[in-house]
């Protein structure tokens, strides 16, 4: 099993879990405003896939790798509660779901860490969540 395949069903299983959570709906959409390629004129607020690390944390006898990813929130409401409802939403949702991996088999998920500050524009709010993914192969189980 490739990193490459643990890197993107990990990618999938963040994805589903955002999708298919019912607070992200009542705050981002229903089918949810998630982004990779966030659209010229988008609809506020919104998620949007950041930078994504995959690093070999395996020892000699268990291969294992550490993805970490980033998720943007933008919003445009005037104080800071919206930004911190969808921060919260997000976590509740990675830390409740159960991922479902088909290319590797889940070790830990974890959140490393939030934070959210007003954009250079001085009107958007960003909102930041770190997410640690570990996985080892499914050849490994």
């Amino acid at each position: 099993m490739s990193d490459a395949d643990q890197i993107q069903s990990v990618a999938k299983a963040i994805h589903t879990a955002l999708t298919n959570d019912i607070s992200i709906q009542s705050l981002l959409g229903n089918s949810p405003r998630l982004y990779d390629h966030v659209p010229e004129d988008p609809i506020y607020p919104y998620l949007s896939y950041g930078d994504m690390r995959s690093t070999d944390v395996g020892g000699d006898n268990r291969p294992m790798t550490s993805h970490a990813l980033s998720l943007h929130i933008w919003s445009r409401y005037s104080g800071r509660a919206e930004i911190m409802q969808c921060l919260a939403a997000v976590i509740d949702a990675l830390e409740s779901e159960t991922f479902i991996l088909t290319d590797a088999n889940l070790v830990s998920a974890n959140i490393l860490y939030t934070d959210h500050f007003r954009a250079p524009d001085g009107r958007t709010l960003h909102g930041l969540i770190r997410v640690n993914i570990t996985t080892h192969s499914l050849e490994e189980a």
